[in-house]
């Protein structure tokens, strides 16, 4: 069974995943974000498995994460849209904004 604090450093470590994600989108960078809803799956799953009472202590950082990644995703969609209207690429861009 997993343990309330092994899942609040399981959403530590998906929050970490984000803040990563986002970082590279902000600076036109290519980043796999294919693992992070796969994390917030598994630690959801892994909060049922809790108490009740251990459960809802953990609901409130898990709501913030739920809306930072749905925030993310409304970024990604701006960076797509974005991209589709200058006719450019994010890999064009990263390679662009690199300064390398």
């Amino acid at each position: 069974m997993t343990t309330k604090d092994a899942i609040h450093q399981d959403l530590a470590a998906v929050a970490e995943l984000i803040a990563v994600a986002r970082s590279a989108l902000s600076q036109d960078q290519l980043v796999d974000i294919g693992e992070i809803p796969e994390k917030i799956r598994a630690v959801m799953g892994s909060i049922t498995d809790l108490p009740p009472d251990d459960a809802v202590e953990l609901r409130p950082l898990l709501i913030a994460l739920l809306a930072d990644f749905k925030s993310f995703a409304t970024e990604v969609t701006a960076k797509i849209a974005d991209i589709e209207t200058t006719g450019g690429s994010a890999s064009r861009a990263a390679a662009g904004g690199s300064g390398a």
